[in-house]
C-alpha cells in the first residue's frame, strides 16, 4: 500500500511539473502575486531637441521676420516683404544699388548672407554698376555669365566671395547678392 501511494504521489508531481512546463504563463511565487507586485517604473523618454522657430509679422503686415534656432543654439535669421530693412550683417564693403530696396534676406552665422533687392533699373546698369564697384573696393571679379535676362558674376576678397546675379525684365529687375566665407 505504502508503495502505491508513493507511485500516486510520485506520478502526481510528474504530472504537475509536466502541467507547469508546458504552461505560456510564468510562474510566479505567492509572494510576487502580479496583482499585489508595484508596476515597473517607466523611464520618461526624452523627446530629441528640435529647432524653434519664431514668427512675427510686421504691424503693418507687409513684412514677415523668421528666427530658426537649432538645439544647439545656432540661429538664423530671414525677413522677406514689399521691404524689409537691411540686415546689420549685410557686409560694409559690398555696394547696394543706389535706389533699389531690399525685398528678402537669409543669415546664417558662419555660412553667409543672401539679400534680395528690387529696382526700376536695367539689368546691365546694375550689373556694370556691382562689377565696377566691388573692382573698386578690392574685390577681384572672377567670371561673368550671361544667360537671357540673368546676368551674373563671382567675386573674391581676403576669406569671402560675393555672388551678384541680376534678373528680371525692363523696369522691374531683382538682385540677390549673396556673401560666404570663401574656403
Amino acid at each position: 500500500m505504502l508503495l502505491k501511494i508513493t507511485r500516486l504521489l510520485a506520478t502526481t508531481a510528474a504530472a504537475s511539473l509536466l502541467l507547469v512546463g508546458c504552461s505560456d504563463e510564468e510562474s510566479t511565487p505567492e509572494s510576487q502575486d502580479p496583482v499585489a507586485r508595484p508596476a515597473p517604473k517607466k523611464q520618461a523618454v526624452k523627446p530629441p531637441p528640435r529647432n524653434t522657430i519664431v514668427e512675427k509679422m510686421d504691424p503693418d503686415g507687409k513684412s514677415m521676420h523668421l528666427t530658426a534656432t537649432d538645439p544647439k543654439g545656432k540661429e538664423i535669421t530671414a525677413s522677406i516683404g514689399d521691404e524689409i530693412d537691411l540686415p546689420e550683417q549685410f557686409p560694409k564693403d559690398v555696394p547696394i544699388f543706389p535706389d533699389s530696396t531690399p525685398m528678402a534676406f537669409l543669415f546664417s552665422p558662419g555660412e553667409g548672407i543672401i539679400v534680395t533687392f528690387k529696382s526700376v533699373e536695367e539689368q546691365q546698369n546694375i550689373f556694370d554698376f556691382y562689377e565696377s564697384s566691388l573692382a573698386d573696393d578690392g574685390w577681384e571679379i572672377l567670371e561673368s555669365q550671361t544667360q537671357g535676362t540673368k546676368l551674373s558674376f563671382e567675386a573674391i576678397k581676403e576669406d569671402r566671395k560675393v555672388t551678384v546675379t541680376v534678373t528680371g525684365k525692363k523696369g522691374d529687375s531683382r538682385v540677390s547678392v549673396i556673401v560666404t566665407p570663401e574656403n
